[in-house]
């Protein structure tokens, strides 16, 4: 069992400003845009920033949706308030996508907000902001790992409300467990899962990457995914909402981020115990399994520049990859899905395939006009146009 990587895996935060009349006009066109389009196509641009507005808004009067790096997993999602909706302050909420936390650690991401809040005319005091969520991680080899809901122990001196928000959710398939999440928001949440699993059921693969980066940085063999008992990687996570940081802890500036997360992560293991468990009938009397020993070890250090040295630019050619071979087979799938539709054998799918994409091109050429609109919403949609 061996640690490979820890760091910040979310982070939402606040700030109680509003955009300006002039900023707002600019993202009601692309949202615009995007509500003509039916799809989240419309692009904002001002003082070199750009980013995605979605048709819709989001809950808690958010006016605009927008994404910072779209279709990736880098970046962040923005949700900005109209200025005529000035009933609440709180009129910019950011959240931090797992990747770019790992690849850049919290100081660098830190300053890249600051510096959109800039482009975007805001004038962002620092100690104002309101963090609203904060995931810490620690990704562990650990091949072995067999997980049972009875081996998490909660101390018998948490507090009584604390108790309330430990319900325990139990995630497998096969009879394996290969998630517990122990807590619920808006409080804390401790989760143990099989990461690699993860990662293959929701195609991440750049997560090898990051891994690979760190073994290298150790002199260690890079893991292969196809093997599991060779690249079995294990998560224990710690995720604090906006309750328990500023209820339990007072957390909501930066600066109370850094000075109380290691006690807030101590805190959580010692309340929520992952054990090995022994003949003894007194649960609680069960000792710590060994990652749970080796996560309280990795609390020591500063967490701010935790990074990987993975290179982003190929972490963005295998996402691209990814979606490429989701939309191919999604082409192959209706190709010959048309064929069974027309009854077309074995031996003649080669050349119907061939006739369908001789008819998709003729369409294009008598619709021209909107099959360059179709394009260029795709290739907006997928971050590839030419204002990105």
């Amino acid at each position: 069992m061996k640690l490979i990587r820890k760091g910040f895996d979310g982070l939402d935060v606040s700030f109680p400003l509003t955009v300006n009349e002039a900023v707002a006009a600019k993202l009601l066109e692309a949202q615009e845009q995007s509500k003509l389009a039916q799809q989240d196509v419309g692009i904002f641009t001002h003082n070199g920033l750009t980013m995605l507005v979605a048709q819709t808004g989001a809950s808690g009067g958010y006016a605009y949706r927008c994404s910072t790096e779209p279709g990736t997993p880098f970046g962040e999602n923005w949700f900005l308030k109209h200025p005529r909706d000035n009933g609440d302050e709180w009129g910019v909420w950011v959240s931090c996508g797992a990747l770019s936390l790992a690849l850049h650690g919290l100081q660098k991401v830190r300053a890249d907000l600051e510096q959109k809040l800039e482009r975007l005319e805001l004038n962002y005091e620092l100690g104002s902001e309101s963090i609203g969520r904060v995931d810490f991680a620690f990704d562990f080899l650990a091949p072995d790992l067999r997980p049972q809901r009875d081996h998490f122990v909660t101390h018998s001196r948490t507090k009584v409300r604390e108790h309330a928000d430990l319900s325990i959710d139990v995630d497998g398939k096969s009879g394996r467990v290969e998630t517990i999440t122990v807590g619920k928001n808006p409080g804390r949440q401790v989760i143990l899962y099989d990461k690699r699993a993860e990662i293959i059921a929701k195609k991440k693969p750049y997560w090898l990457n990051i891994w690979n980066d760190a073994r290298q940085q150790d002199g260690h063999a890079p893991l292969v995914i196809e093997d599991r008992a060779q690249s079995e990687v294990w998560r224990v996570e710690v995720r604090a909402f906006k309750e328990h940081l500023k209820g339990r802890w007072g957390v909501t500036t930066w600066g109370n981020l850094k000075a109380r997360l290691p006690q807030i992560i101590e805190t959580a293991f010692d309340q929520v115990r992952f054990t090995l468990p022994t003949s003894d009938t007194n649960r609680s009397r069960w000792p710590d399994h060994p990652i749970w020993v080796a996560a309280r070890a990795a609390l020591d250090g500063e967490f701010d520049e935790l990074a990987s040295m993975a290179d982003p630019d190929e972490i963005r050619e295998i996402c691209k990859a990814v979606a490429d071979k989701t939309l191919l087979a999604q082409v192959s799938g209706c190709m010959i899905a048309r064929a069974g539709l027309h009854g077309v054998s074995a031996d003649q799918l080669q050349t119907f395939i061939a006739g369908t994409a001789d008819h998709i091109g003729r369409e294009i050429g008598r619709h021209p006009d909107r099959a360059t609109q179709k394009l260029e919403a795709a290739r907006a949609r997928y971050g590839v146009c030419d204002n990105y």
